[in-house]
């Protein structure tokens, strides 16, 4: 599945999806749904079409567009603390000029045109310009086949640990297996030696102590949320 078909799965409860990408889960769903601010305003979504209504057609899961849309605009937010009218005003500019659904999770800030992506952009201030910079960084860690993305190495792609959307449904898991990072970071905890689990499941010792390293990294993460103004 290697077309705009994967950027449909539904693949993560919205604390997984919040855990894995190190955002708070309560930003990642005003984000979504959007939002009802201190004095009453509705403010409308900025990943969704449309925002949460508190009925049961709104979506449970996080699909797997949705899971690299947000980690794009975290990292676009990571520099600068910015207020949700700028992250509006970013993700207006690359939806008004694409017409593919998940237009944050294509655009290969690399690569594409765009003034606000563009970490080198003439004529924008330094904010946004670090801004791009962390924003590139994340797709750096992003493997497309086409215009799709399909992979995304958390930690970078020499740190063995992926989450493909195609396999054991996007959870965690060390490159070239099916073993999952909490599984092994779950036996080692329990007391399992990081040697013993190598040699029992057919691993090198460097991907399991990578495992263990992302899993304590996830734990040991702070996240801020961001008012929702």
């Amino acid at each position: 599945m290697g077309d705009a078909a994967v950027l449909d799965l539904e693949m993560y409860r919205r604390s997984d999806a919040a855990r894995l990408l190190g955002i708070a889960p309560q930003t990642l769903g005003r984000w979504l749904d959007g939002c009802i601010t201190a004095d009453g305003t509705r403010q409308p979504p900025i990943l969704r079409a449309k925002g949460a209504t508190g009925c049961s057609a709104t979506p449970r899961f996080v699909t797997w567009g949705e899971f690299i849309e947000a980690g794009h605009l975290a990292a676009y937010r990571q520099q600068q603390r910015m207020p949700l009218r700028r992250l509006r005003e970013y993700v207006s500019d690359w939806r008004g000029s694409s017409e593919a659904p998940y237009p944050l999770a294509r655009c290969k800030p690399c690569t594409d045109p765009g003034p606000l992506v563009h970490a080198d952009a003439i004529g924008v201030d330094s904010a946004t310009r670090a801004a791009a910079r962390s924003a590139v960084a994340f797709f750096d860690r992003v493997d497309y086949e086409g215009d799709v993305p399909v992979r995304y190495w958390p930690d970078g792609r020499d740190a063995h640990i992926v989450l493909d959307p195609r396999r054991q449904f996007g959870t965690p898991i060390i490159e070239g297996t099916r073993m999952g990072t909490e599984v092994l970071h779950g036996m080692y905890t329990a007391g399992d030696p990081a040697e013993w689990l190598a040699h029992a499941y057919s691993l090198d010792l460097v991907q399991v102590e990578a495992a263990i390293r992302f899993e304590q990294r996830l734990a040991n993460r702070k996240v801020v949320a961001y008012q929702a103004a």
